[in-house]
């Protein structure tokens, strides 16, 4: 008879391979039971798929109150279409100056953000998307808004209203960043009380 190669006998080696092949067995489990909770997202090779009724909802009208008497600019709500999810808003510090933000999620699952500010135009763009070369003009809703193009190639298309900047930026497409501006230049001011 011959003795085990490798050492005492016992297969030391093998001792920690059982207990991690269990440890890995059950993290993945609870990663799959993790994200069969949210279902808000899937996962699909080309681009991602969104469950549009787990997402969570904000009343524009009531965070666009709120912002306006925090504020010191004008701001408006804009009502858009209800195929239009709206999603997130904010009000941040940017520069010497605030930011309302408000942001959707488009018919397509695109995404959109409607910022408004008393910031500059150069530390508003670079607090939305690091500061990119600007690009040149578009026409949308009467104005002219200067276009960068930001990182994951979204645009960004920058205007002031009645003194006021406004910023927007996402993943939609040329339409539905127009749909946005014409509907939010439409909006008119909320009332500060």
């Amino acid at each position: 008879m011959s003795a085990p190669r490798g050492g005492s006998g016992g297969g030391a080696g093998r001792s920690g391979v059982g207990p991690l092949a269990i440890g890995t067995i059950v993290l993945a489990v609870i990663i799959l039971a993790l994200t069969g909770l949210t279902r808000a997202c899937s996962f699909s090779p080309t681009e991602p798929t969104v469950d549009r009724g787990s997402v969570q909802r904000i009343d524009v009208a009531q965070v666009a109150r709120d912002a306006a008497r925090g504020v010191p600019f004008a701001v408006r709500a804009p009502a858009m279409p209800a195929d239009w999810i709206p999603q997130s808003s904010d009000v941040r510090p940017v520069g010497a100056g605030q930011a309302f933000r408000l942001g959707w999620l488009t018919p397509e699952n695109g995404y959109l953000r409607l910022v408004q500010s008393d910031a500059t135009e150069d530390a508003l763009v670079a607090s939305e998307q690091s500061g990119p070369p600007a690009l040149g003009p578009v026409s949308a809703g009467g104005r002219t808004w200067t276009t960068y193009r930001g990182v994951r190639g979204e645009a960004v298309w920058v205007t002031d209203v009645d003194g006021v900047r406004w910023l927007v930026t996402g993943s939609g497409t040329p339409a539905r960043f127009e749909q946005l501006v014409t509907t939010a230049l439409g909006s008119p001011v909320v009332p500060r009380s």
